[in-house]
C-alpha cells in the first residue's frame, strides 16, 4: 500500500457542509440585525416626534379639548401618523394629554401598537 497525503472526498464534503451551515447562520443573523436596527431607528424618530409635539403644546399654552385628534407629519423623509388623546383629570385646571406616533401616513388599525407613546399634563392657561 502506498502512503498518500491529502483529504478524502468525504472529509472535504463534511468540511463544506460545516462551512455552509456557518455561513447561512451568519447571513440570517446579519439580516435580523439590520431589521432590529431599522426598528430602533423608527422608535427613536417616533419618540422625537412625540416629544416635539408635547413641547409645542406646552410652549403654545394650548388647552386641548376632550377628544382625540390626529394629523400626519413628515419627518426625516418619512410620514408619521400622530394621534393626540386628551382627557380630564380629577384636578379641575389640569388635563392629561397622550401622544401616540405610528409609522406611515394612514390611520393605523384599531389594535395597532404605536412606535412611541408619551404622556404629559397641561395646566389651563391663565386668562
Amino acid at each position: 500500500m502506498r502512503n498518500t497525503n491529502g483529504f478524502t472526498l468525504l472529509e472535504v464534503m463534511v468540511a463544506l457542509a460545516v462551512f455552509a451551515l456557518a455561513a447561512s447562520m451568519l447571513i440570517l443573523t446579519d439580516g435580523n440585525s439590520i431589521r432590529q436596527t431599522r426598528y430602533q431607528q423608527e422608535k427613536i424618530l417616533a419618540t422625537q416626534i412625540a416629544d416635539h409635539y408635547l413641547n409645542t403644546l406646552h410652549s403654545e399654552g394650548r388647552w386641548s379639548g376632550r377628544a382625540a385628534g390626529a394629523q400626519v407629519e413628515v419627518y426625516a423623509g418619512h410620514q408619521w401618523y400622530v394621534r393626540e388623546i386628551s382627557a380630564a383629570t380629577d384636578i379641575p385646571d389640569f388635563r392629561k394629554v397622550q401622544v401616540e406616533v405610528f409609522a406611515g401616513g394612514s390611520q393605523p388599525a384599531k389594535n395597532a401598537l404605536p412606535l412611541a407613546r408619551l404622556t404629559t399634563w397641561l395646566r389651563r392657561p391663565k386668562q
